[in-house]
């Protein structure tokens, strides 16, 4: 217990520390109109942190998600696929990731999402593993949930939005069950914010320019359905086109296919340029600090 009471402290100055640094960089790009570290996404290099989506819906709905999860239809992830995907990852890069985040839409949505668990952590048995949520159905979970969570060693990393919801209670249960509970970010010091990423619908954008100045590109790498992704926008613009009758085109070259590549420094590689998608987002164009707000689904959410 007392070893297990060291680390969670740990984990967290380290946690609050990143924190610290990804929110001041954030900040710095957003007043400049630059990213703080574009000459460093732009070489080769480990894969520090990547994110992989549970659900693809969301039952909070915010205005402008970056995942366009307002507008997913339902959708889950598969098992089988997960546990494909998560072994040859873990194989080409050897295990060594920081953090892993289990993400959706909302990832609690998931009927087997317990299921999961034993099969992140099995692949990347170092690796920090979050499920990052809304907080919604945390209080709903059953006791197979709360079980695998334990002995996998899974960090609960809520986002806490100006909702009424019972934080406390959630922590609460949490360390009843010897797991691990966070909020997101700065999230529960400070009133939870939305930014506004419109897209460029004609992609006219310089790619080059766009990803050295993006601070999702390189840094929120996504994983899905076998493709690794150099941020979340990509894997996730199929339900912006769906939903409003558009095609904002994803080609084999805005991703890479982790069973064909032939190792991590391929990957790397791959993930550290820009991709033909860049040329629809206008970077320039992100503003911060908006209310929070739920969707309307009204495409200038998205657009400017």
């Amino acid at each position: 217990i007392e070893k297990r009471d060291e680390r969670m402290k740990t984990e967290h100055l380290s946690n609050f520390r990143r924190t610290c640094l990804r929110l001041g960089a954030r900040l710095y790009g957003a007043l400049r109109g630059e990213s703080l570290d574009a000459e460093d996404k732009m070489r080769p290099k480990k894969i520090r942190s990547f994110n992989t989506p549970l659900v693809e819906h969301c039952n909070l709905k915010c205005r402008g998600c970056d995942h366009f999860a307002p507008l997913a239809k339902p959708g889950f992830a598969d098992l089988t696929t997960f546990e494909k995907d998560f072994v040859r990852l873990s194989e080409l890069l050897d295990g060594d990731v920081d953090r892993i985040g289990l993400m959706g839409g909302e990832p609690l949505l998931h009927p087997r999402i317990a299921d999961f668990l034993p099969i992140a952590r099995k692949c990347f048995p170092k690796t920090r593993i979050r499920i990052v949520t809304n907080g919604v159905r945390l209080l709903k979970q059953k006791e197979n949930f709360w079980r695998a969570c334990a002995e996998s060693d899974i960090v609960i990393e809520v986002t806490k939005y100006p909702i009424r919801l019972n934080f406390e209670q959630m922590r609460n249960v949490c360390v009843s069950h010897g797991v691990t509970f966070e909020f997101r970010e700065d999230t529960g010091e400070v009133e939870k914010t939305s930014y506004h990423i419109p897209l460029d619908l004609e992609g006219r954008q310089d790619i080059r320019k766009n990803f050295s100045k993006c601070f999702h590109a390189n840094y929120t790498i996504s994983l899905r359905e076998g493709k690794l992704y150099t941020c979340t926008a990509v894997p996730n613009i199929r339900h912006f086109n769906e939903y409003f009758h558009l095609n904002l085109p994803v080609t084999c070259q805005d991703s890479i296919n982790i069973h064909q590549a032939r190792n991590a420094q391929e990957i790397f590689e791959f993930l550290c340029q820009p991709i033909p998608f860049c040329r629809f987002c206008l970077v320039e164009k992100r503003t911060f600090g908006h209310p929070w707000q739920r969707s309307e689904k009204n495409i200038k959410e998205w657009t400017v």
